[in-house]
């Protein structure tokens, strides 16, 4: 009942305020009489008759448009667009709101005085684009009389949505991946065979003069010939914290810098993300690199939960070579990654920094003091985009 009542106040409120204003006035003006009095009414009756057309004049019948010129792709892109307002009137508007409703967009309200115009353009620009989902919902217009005490509002709904992926660095990905393709027993897909033999039979019309087993053959008195089985390529593990708050934003462009990288497309990588959830996606097609590239434009840091706790219940097939990304070395996570190691794989541990920022004290011990050659440590340094610098600045005040 209160909401009910609350809606039609707001829709009564400015007509009850401009009649309580005209019935002062002239009221005023009826028992006090004289020239000051009427004066006062006569001045006012203009402004209170403007403000009743603006009242009754078809604000939704406005055509609004938004035209897109520079749509940002990556995080640090520009976005620029413009707003175009068409009117069939020429009745005076002496101001309007125009303001954009995005659930993401922190944009400010833009205020024009058309008056008698029938067009109006209105840029937004936005120099730097954070990495995220962006959603346009509806673009509202707010009307009001020359004193302000009239208002009125109306929504136009132009939904649009767009996704801006993590900002691409130049990285030496074919180094950081070698350290991990060695312990992979990875077969050669180019002059060399890709077949194993997994048995011997007996000769059969068809066969291959070359699969023949001259030795079995020799032993058994009849021809016998190989059976081939193929070697199946394993994959690239890749396991990465996407919940640290610790340089997340660093470790966002880090792994879609991989992602898109021609030898992370060359080749079959599996990526375990933990996040929110265990989110597992293989590149092995466009569509699925693409998916993980949404994923990572919406990850946000999680500060509740560890990744050492999440990696814990990751399983690894043996002899499978794998890769962790983090931003932070523990003695913990040493020890978890190690006692997933088998003797035939190897490990490499991918310690993701800012710009200028090494390895702590305590991380450079607990480094120091690794005794296996199966794994191996890489520092890398992202530049953060200025605006997020700015941002972590404000943060850490």
């Amino acid at each position: 009942m209160k909401q009910y009542i609350k809606v039609i106040w707001n829709k009564c409120r400015d007509w009850f305020v401009l009649f309580c204003i005209f019935t002062a006035t002239f009221s005023y003006a009826m028992f006090q009489g004289g020239f000051v009095s009427w004066f006062l009414f006569y001045s006012f009756l203009p402004f209170g008759l403007y403000g009743v057309a603006v009242l009754l004049y078809p604000l939704k019948k406005w055509n609004v448009a938004r035209d897109v010129k520079l749509q940002p792709r990556f995080a640090g892109d520009h976005l620029s667009y413009d707003i175009h307002i068409t009117r069939s009137s020429a009745f005076p508007v002496y101001m309007a709101a125009v303001k954009e409703e995005s659930n993401l967009l922190d944009q400010e309200e833009r205020t024009i005085y058309p008056l008698f115009q029938r067009n109006a353009v209105i840029p937004y620009e936005r120099s730097f684009v954070e990495r995220g989902e962006y959603e346009f919902f509806a673009i509202s217009i707010e009307i009001s009389d020359l004193l302000g005490i009239v208002k009125k509002k109306a929504y136009f709904l132009l939904q649009q949505r767009f996704i801006v992926y993590p900002q691409i660095h130049k990285i030496d990905i074919p180094f950081l991946l070698a350290g991990i393709e060695e312990g992979k027993n990875e077969v050669s897909t180019g002059n060399q065979s890709t077949t194993l033999v997994t048995g011997i039979r007996e000769y059969q019309p068809g066969d291959r003069l070359g699969s023949i087993d001259w030795k079995a053959t020799a032993r058994k008195a009849t021809l016998i010939s190989k059976e081939f089985g193929h070697y199946h390529e394993r994959s690239i593990i890749i396991i990465a914290d996407v919940m640290g708050p610790l340089y997340f934003e660093e470790r966002m462009s880090f792994l879609a810098s991989m992602l898109i990288h021609e030898e992370t497309k060359r080749k079959k990588v599996d990526f375990l993300l933990a996040g929110d959830a265990l989110f597992s996606q293989k590149t092995s097609e466009q569509r699925e690199a693409d998916n993980l590239l949404h994923h990572l434009a919406r990850a946000q840091p999680i500060s509740n939960r560890t990744f050492e706790t999440e990696f814990q219940n990751i399983a690894i097939q043996k002899q499978h070579s794998f890769m962790v990304i983090v931003s932070q070395v523990t003695g913990t996570l040493i020890g978890q990654i190690q006692s997933k190691l088998s003797p035939h794989a190897k490990a490499s541990l991918i310690v993701v920094k800012n710009e200028g920022a090494g390895l702590s004290d305590e991380e450079t011990v607990i480094v120091n003091g690794i005794q296996s050659s199966a794994l191996t440590i890489e520092v890398v340094h992202i530049d953060l985009p200025l605006s997020l610098k700015e941002v972590r600045a404000e943060i850490s005040e």
